[in-house]
């Protein structure tokens, strides 16, 4: 079972929590990472979630993750790249638990089942993708029914692509079904024009071209380990040339950023005057180097500096010290534990590259305790779900706390938040790089 700690174990978590700059050691990390496997099986559109029913392996719906945990036996609210990130983190996840002997058969099945039902229905059924003249490209979101026929889905998206490809390589090396060889020899075709829609799809957003060079060098891997050096070697240049375009969205002025995107002449722009986390998601996704000197810079103003109105970008003091902004100034008044823990992942990813410098490793921990915070706590988002006074579910993080105490509906907790917790503690508590490129 995977509720019971030895005295040993409990010091060896105090240990390097606190060597790692946190305030205390915490839960046991192997029970947190637990619970939220668990939690992104529960939003699988499969058996694995006794809500769902019996529906067709044939129907499009089959397989998906809806944002949220499905209570009423429909995928009905899929952002379909979400999945890409939640089913990285249950790959991660479960490797840790297992490795450790700390899954149980409960967890073993609905893992298992999520994840074939993820990759082999939903990533290969049609119905989800676009077609552009043989470059295969998946939709911005969807919905179905509870038979799993789609009620509805939005157009073809680069940047979503880009994650489910990402996801597709980790299931090639990570699957816990015995079938990632498999898996590597049968889709790499589906991978191959995958690559190419994005290639002929990418937009000049910093967020999109991370995601982008993450699945370029994933997909440049995928094709040596198959023996096609030519296409391995062609997006591995992809990866360094849209790696040299987000060079030229860094901000060297008084902020130390990247811009949302450039313009067609170049120029670094803001969207609407707002700093979001496109700022460090070339760090996050391995699109750029964390030991460029860049980075640290990137990592402190995060931490400390200001935008738009002399707001910070991260709370200072007060309960939610370390709560970081999803948007300055739109929604600065509110602080999201899935932003944070994406920060978290980002700086530890920096503080790894250039031996933790300005010490940001703590910064990382930082972050992460002030997602890491249960429902009723005083301190902290108090946004976790780690038990069942919700609503009878447990895992997964309500999506923001405000300035007033105040949290959205429960149900609003999102299967990628779940994703970024997984790898962020895989980073910050056990020293395993997630590097999403490779």
């Amino acid at each position: 079972m995977h509720k019971f700690l030895t005295y040993s174990t409990l010091i060896a978590f105090a240990t390097i929590a606190l060597l790692s700059g946190s305030k205390t050691a915490r839960a046991d990390n192997y029970d947190n990472v637990w619970d939220e496997c668990k939690y992104i099986t529960q939003c699988s559109m499969s058996s694995a979630n006794s809500t769902v029913g019996n529906i067709s392996t044939a129907s499009a719906g089959y397989g998906a993750l809806n944002d949220w945990r499905i209570g009423n036996g429909k995928a009905d609210s899929v952002d379909c790249g979400t999945q890409g990130i939640g089913t990285v983190g249950l790959l991660y996840g479960y490797r840790r638990l297992t490795g450790a002997g700390r899954s149980n058969a409960d967890l073993d099945g609905k893992a298992k089942t999520a994840l074939s039902a993820f990759f082999w229905s939903w990533v290969r059924n049609g119905a989800n993708q676009v077609n552009q003249s043989g470059r295969i490209g998946f939709v911005s979101t969807a919905s179905y029914d509870t038979s799993g026929n789609v009620v509805s889905k939005g157009g073809g998206s680069a940047a979503v692509t880009a994650e489910i490809l990402i996801a597709m390589r980790k299931y090639c090396q990570y699957s816990p079904n015995g079938d990632g060889a498999s898996y590597q020899s049968q889709e790499y075709a589906l991978a191959h024009n995958m690559g190419n829609y994005i290639v002929n799809n990418l937009s000049s957003w910093t967020v999109d071209r991370s995601y982008a060079v993450a699945a370029y060098k994933c997909l440049a891997n995928w094709a040596n380990a198959t023996g096609d050096t030519a296409t391995g070697t062609y997006f591995n240049g992809q990866a360094t040339t849209v790696s040299g375009w987000l060079a030229n969205a860094q901000d060297k002025g008084t902020w130390h950023n990247y811009y949302d995107y450039l313009d067609g002449g170049g120029n670094g722009v803001y969207n609407g005057n707002n700093i979001d986390q496109t700022g460090f998601s070339p760090y996050e996704f391995n699109a750029r180097s964390g030991s460029e000197a860049y980075a640290a810079q990137v990592a402190s103003w995060w931490d400390y500096g200001t935008a738009y109105n002399g707001i910070n970008l991260t709370v200072q003091s007060g309960a939610y010290a370390g709560g970081v902004h999803q948007g300055v100034p739109t929604l600065s008044t509110k602080a999201y534990p899935g932003d944070s823990l994406q920060l978290a992942d980002a700086e530890w990813k920096i503080a790894h590259a250039n031996g933790n410098l300005n010490n940001q490793y703590n910064q990382a921990w930082w972050h992460y305790n002030f997602a890491m915070s249960a429902v009723g706590s005083g301190t902290g988002s108090g946004c976790w779900v780690n038990n069942t006074s919700v609503d009878g579910f447990v895992g997964g993080f309500i999506d923001w706390v405000d300035t007033g105490g105040n949290r959205p509906a429960n149900w609003q907790r999102f299967v990628d938040t779940s994703g970024y917790m997984i790898v962020a503690t895989e980073e910050l508590a056990f020293s395993n790089q997630v590097d999403w490129s490779y």
